[in-house]
């Protein structure tokens, strides 16, 4: 376990922390991603997913003053398929 000082001339030392967030998010498959995520995940900039949302071409929720974009409806978009496609597949499921 690593340790870090409080003081030199104390002696006394507290365990480091490990950040079990970090740890955890690795293995997680989301299911909603931030604009930069979702900029960054199909190769554009953060304005052209906003374009893209406005246009109804990737689906989005708004969260408090946050706004998470659908994996899936990036995955969708990036393999050519219409956004009238999506809203059927979704209706059928």
């Amino acid at each position: 376990m690593t340790t870090i000082p409080i003081s030199a001339n104390t002696g006394i030392r507290i365990p480091a922390r490990t950040s079990p967030k970090s740890e955890q998010t690795e293995d997680v498959e989301h299911i909603g991603v931030s604009v930069a995520k979702a900029a960054e995940m199909i190769g554009v900039c953060e304005r052209t997913i906003w374009k893209m949302a406005k246009a109804g071409a990737i689906r989005s929720i708004r969260i408090g003053t946050r706004c998470i974009f659908s994996v899936q409806s990036l995955r969708e978009l990036v393999d050519g398929k219409k956004p009238a496609e999506n809203a059927e597949n979704a209706s059928e499921s």
